[in-house]
């Protein structure tokens, strides 16, 4: 189980690329028809030096992770973990042409009582993403929920609909 000892360590560090491709289907699965995200020419109209990614376009970078190793190494138990929540704070556009380096490490680590009882582990990770002349770009922070085992023999309600 993570403890607050984990605060502060370092996670990962994971490169990925901004392709003209990857964005243009980034921005077809929101929905999103804004010609910025495919047209050079409507980009530069919008005040832009390039193709932007759309906002949530980082969360691509989780696709080039270790997700489970990451979970393992803070002594999490993957099966009891809950994504509570996510956000975003940005620095600089992410765009097309750009190499981002994204580092994860352990922001804070906290523990508290469930509305439904029992006790939960909260594991705040932060994000930070710079693009490729050493910017910060943006900074993900992210919330982790483990459950805590329960010992009483109460059956747990399972969301993997085994």
């Amino acid at each position: 189980m993570a403890d607050e000892s984990l605060i502060g360590r370092e996670l990962d560090e994971v490169r990925f690329p901004v392709e003209r491709g990857k964005v243009r289907e980034f921005a077809e699965a929101l929905l999103d028809p804004d010609p910025v995200y495919t047209d050079e020419a409507a980009a530069r109209a919008a005040g832009f030096d390039g193709i932007p990614a759309p906002l949530t376009y980082a969360v691509a970078a989780m696709h080039w992770r270790d997700q489970t190793g990451a979970y393992e190494d803070l002594g999490l138990d993957l099966p009891r973990i809950l994504h509570g929540e996510v956000s975003f704070e940005y620095h600089a556009p992410v765009l097309v042409g750009d190499e981002l380096t994204a580092r994860r490490r352990v922001a804070d680590v906290r523990k508290r009582e469930g509305r439904r009882g029992g006790r939960m582990t909260l594991v705040t990770i932060e994000t930070e993403i710079t693009n490729q002349r050493g910017e910060l770009a943006l900074r993900e922070t992210d919330t982790l929920i483990e459950t805590e085992q329960r010992t009483d023999g109460a059956t747990q309600q399972r969301t993997d609909g085994a």
